[in-house]
């Protein structure tokens, strides 16, 4: 398993744009081959594989349609740009190249943290992703670890490998180097392959590669989602560090936690998870962790917060001591006071 003591890329900096550079996301880097073992064997591991599968069709930078998966598939620690879509796709596309950054700015509008959108990169970057498996007939998906197999939508959590050229490719790590992604933390970093997540992204950050480089038509505001998503997965890190295989501790999020979570009624315990967004109305009466689609833990706030209390916390994850009660798709955990919401890990 690859350790995550290694630093991490300096994730963001100023650009400087070149006369030339709004061509250069038609000159994709060379994809070099998963690192392999020392003999020689490519690494991949069969304990971890979900399938192999030779009918598939991309639909964009990390979406595919496979025939014979019994679920879809979401790629583990990329985050592509959204695609216009619809029968009016390219007329889409045409308005938001007329009118870009400005298009993103007025969808954000005043939310604190960056959004999703359809946007031109997008669009580059879906037509770059079936070119690069033109000459793939085969791909394999495998896991990063056994706790960490369903998604919020119940969906396959998977690297993709493609088989080019008669050698298994890890095709998360090469979207990462090509600029089509950065590196994606939001929900942790990859156990397996963070070293080669990071060499990737530093490759295409300074060759400014897509999403790096500042003449093309993507998101402007990567260095705050950096931000944001590695100040999550930094805690994550650090829980799985710490508590990893400590029955008194649940990760919110993980398969089997909230069951496991379900079975501790009445006991005081510690909850690891993500804050969503915030309840408008003020005094906030309640917080949210959500676990899977549907499936929910409460945090009442029985006690007084600051508006910068609530703030700190939102969309972040936080550990949460409390008594647990409630059932069913919605488990509540009731806390004492402020300080047992925490940022920090609480003991």
């Amino acid at each position: 398993m690859t350790s995550h003591s290694s630093p991490r890329p300096r994730l963001f900096h100023t650009l400087r744009a070149g006369t030339f550079a709004c061509l250069l996301f038609l000159f994709i880097p060379v994809s070099s081959v998963f690192p392999q073992n020392t003999d020689g064997t490519q690494m991949l591991d069969d304990d971890l594989l979900i399938g192999i599968y030779t009918d598939f069709r991309v639909v964009d930078g990390d979406t595919f349609r496979i025939k014979g998966m019994d679920r879809g598939v979401r790629f583990l620690n990329i985050d592509t740009e959204e695609v216009p879509r619809g029968s009016d796709a390219r007329e889409k596309l045409a308005r938001l190249r007329e009118n870009w950054p400005e298009a993103y700015v007025e969808e954000r509008g005043s939310s604190r943290f960056p959004v999703k959108m359809a946007s031109p990169y997008g669009w580059e970057t879906s037509e770059a992703a079936k070119r690069w498996f033109e000459d793939v007939d085969t791909i394999r998906i495998e896991r990063d670890s056994d706790d960490n197999v369903y998604g919020f939508f119940d969906r396959w959590l998977g690297f993709v490998f493609a088989r080019k050229n008669g050698r298994w490719i890890n095709y998360n790590v090469e979207c990462v180097r090509m600029g089509w992604s950065p590196y994606y933390g939001k929900y942790g970093y990859s156990e397996r392959f963070h070293d080669e997540f990071v060499a990737a992204q530093q490759e295409a950050e300074q060759a400014q590669h897509g999403i790096w480089n500042p003449a093309l038509q993507h998101y402007p505001d990567y260095d705050e989602r950096l931000e944001w998503w590695n100040e999550r997965g930094d805690a994550i890190q650090t829980f799985i560090r710490r508590f990893r295989g400590d029955e008194t501790y649940y990760f919110i999020g993980r398969d089997g936690e909230f069951e496991r979570l379900a079975l501790a009624q009445g006991q005081r315990v510690v909850v690891f998870g993500a804050i969503g967004w915030l309840p408008r109305s003020r005094p906030a009466e309640k917080l949210r962790i959500s676990h899977k689609r549907g499936m929910n833990v409460t945090i009442p706030l029985s006690f007084d917060v600051s508006e910068e209390w609530l703030l700190d916390r939102e969309q972040q994850y936080v550990y949460v001591r409390g008594v647990v009660s409630g059932g069913g798709k919605n488990i509540v955990v009731t806390p004492e006071k402020a300080a047992d919401v925490s940022l920090d890990p609480l003991q």
